[in-house]
């Protein structure tokens, strides 16, 4: 599956907003997730990433001067486009 698309509609203020709620989500999603590996904390983790990731290719591509293209991103399930980690 595909990242979600921030590249319109969208300020870089509230990108960076959004970054920082994308990020309290997983410290929160982290802390309380267990290593019982269920279907359900994998799809929320993926879904985490997606929105991560999205958010981050919109900075990249909308404020490349504070934000520069990079090809890492965030993976915690040890999948990154299909191919794994």
């Amino acid at each position: 599956m595909s990242n979600y698309i921030y590249t319109r509609g969208y300020t870089v203020a509230e990108l960076e907003a959004l970054l920082v709620r994308v990020k309290v989500e997983r410290e929160k999603y982290l802390q309380s997730a267990s290593d019982s590996g269920s279907s359900y904390s994998r799809i929320a983790l993926s879904e985490i990433e997606k929105k991560f990731n999205g958010i981050m290719d919109a900075l990249e591509l909308l404020a490349p001067e504070k934000y520069p293209k990079t090809n890492r991103r965030i993976s915690l399930s040890g999948v990154v486009g299909g191919v794994i980690q």
